[in-house]
């Protein structure tokens, strides 16, 4: 019966607290019960010793109720009941019984590897003893309602925060998941461009290396050594890239580059979309990187609206800005609480682009309707 982790979150800063939290609970709950117990000296006296520490079993097994909720219920439910049996004094401690039995009922909802089962087991342990002390004749089906119905609403407290807690840990896991699957894509499609980068430095190398005259071996010699360490890199680069690719990868293409953004608005007009795409600034030459990563946020920009949106119109704009690049995409689309990508998942790929070259990303509802995804990348200038 492994216990469930604490919800993570900002109630998770609030773990070192639990325990003195619980002590504290669970000592109001028996000063409760002891008030309610006082009240009732005049008429029975003071109760009996065994009894009083049968009905503190209930509310003391509490503290136990991670490690084990179904045997907390048993004794939470059926200990204070044998308790007013033993000394009829202790029935004046009703208030503090019935909180327990709820906070038990609730934990087992939570914590029980068979949370049903635990709730059928509380509805047996509350509706048999009312059987048991009206022998004679049937209990009132009020009773029944009443204590049935608190026991399956303690159940459903506890079983829906448990449900809560494990979509939030899923949610995070899928999260995980899904920036790792995406930081190795991206470093897949980075390293043709770092590979292609090196090869071409290598050749420069090779070729100056023969342009130099006999007598100048310090130069050869050097170049030599740039020529054999990039030889080296390409062979490590593409290890690296036997390591991140997998059997399903599709053989490597061409690198798109931004100049080709207009060929990622066909897709959307076919759907039926009116897709615009507007440059400002002078086009110049990107760094390959930026300009794989520039184009690759535009592309899932715009496949998240084909998805998601449910627009008619996208406007896609490429700010070529002195220092920078802006890329911006806005439609007219009707997705609830602005969310066109899903909870994220297309934006943690976007980001993750965007971060890598130092830049931000952006996404938001506009005011009245549709949504904006705005990435600003710095950039060293033209690549020379």
């Amino acid at each position: 019966m492994g216990a469930m982790p604490f919800p993570a979150g900002k109630f998770g800063r609030l773990r070192r607290f639990r325990v003195p939290a619980e002590v504290l609970a669970v000592l109001t709950l028996i000063v409760l019960g002891m008030i309610g117990v006082r009240s009732g000296f005049d008429e029975y006296g003071y109760p009996e010793p065994v009894a009083v520490a049968v009905w503190l079993a209930g509310p003391l097994s509490l503290l136990l109720r991670r490690g084990a909720p179904f045997a907390v219920l048993i004794v939470a439910l059926i200990f204070p009941k044998a308790a007013e049996l033993i000394d009829p004094a202790l029935q004046n401690g009703n208030v503090t019984g019935t909180l327990t039995a709820f906070v038990a009922v609730g934990s087992a909802g939570y914590y029980a590897r068979w949370p049903f089962l635990a709730l059928v087991l509380a509805l047996l342990m509350t509706w048999i003893p009312m059987l048991v002390a009206h022998l004679e004749m049937l209990p009132p089906i009020g009773d029944f309602v009443y204590h049935g119905t608190l026991m399956v609403l303690a159940w459903l407290v506890g079983h829906s925060v448990k449900i809560g807690a494990l979509r939030a840990q899923l949610s995070q896991q899928r999260a995980a998941a899904s920036m790792a699957e995406e930081r190795v894509r991206i470093a897949r499609e980075l390293h043709d461009v770092v590979a292609h980068s090196i090869s071409v430095m290598t050749l420069h190398a090779g070729g100056a290396r023969r342009l130099l005259r006999s007598d100048q071996r310090a130069e050869h010699d050097a170049l030599e050594v740039v020529e054999q360490t990039g030889r080296q890199a390409q062979e490590e680069m593409q290890r690296v890239l036997q390591l991140l690719r997998t059997p399903l990868d599709e053989p490597p293409v061409d690198v798109p580059r931004l100049t080709d953004a207009a060929e990622l608005l066909r897709p959307a007009c076919a759907a039926g979309l009116t897709a615009r795409l507007h440059v400002i600034g002078e086009p110049r030459a990107l760094e390959p990187g930026v300009d794989l990563s520039c184009y690759r946020i535009l592309q899932e920009a715009l496949t998240n609206v084909l998805k998601h949106a449910k627009a008619t119109r996208v406007d896609a704009t490429i700010h070529y800005e002195p220092r920078a690049m802006r890329l911006e995409i806005t439609d007219d689309g009707s997705a609830a609480s602005g969310k066109p990508c899903g909870t994220g998942h297309g934006l943690i790929g976007m980001r993750e682009r965007a971060a890598l070259y130092g830049g931000t990303l952006e996404a938001g509802p506009l005011p009245e309707r549709g949504f904006r995804i705005t990435a600003t990348i710095p950039t060293a200038g033209p690549a020379r």
